[in-house]
């Protein structure tokens, strides 16, 4: 599978609550460079949240309006860029769509902000 930063996956995401044996499927958007995404066997992701109720963050990006169809995810969530993590593409399951280009700017701007870059 050809991965690029800005593409949203569906992946099984470990739960650390139970000591990373038990997985749960999650929409992610990729966030490691291009170049290393055609080298390693690892990518790098902020998951996505339907769970809407809380305030945004500087480091959150909100999907909504025409984006949800694009992405392709069913709902209104959130990029949470505060939780950034690697995974293997072994635990991607598929592509779901890509971050039109200035989301994708909006996201690099939470990702700065979450690691004060």
């Amino acid at each position: 599978m050809n991965l690029q930063r800005g593409d949203v996956v569906l992946c099984q995401v470990p739960m650390p609550s139970t000591g990373l044996t038990q997985f749960k499927v999650r929409p992610a958007v990729i966030v490691s460079a291009d170049w290393l995404n055609q080298i390693i066997d690892d990518v790098m992701v902020v998951p996505c949240t339907s769970n809407t109720n809380r305030s945004l963050t500087a480091t959150q990006y909100l999907i909504t309006g025409d984006e949800i169809a694009i992405v392709g995810i069913r709902v209104e969530s959130v990029i949470r860029c505060e939780s950034i993590f690697t995974l293997n593409k072994s635990m991607i399951l598929r592509k779901l769509g890509s971050l039109p280009t200035e989301a994708m700017n909006q996201v690099n701007r939470c990702l700065m902000v979450a690691l004060e870059l």
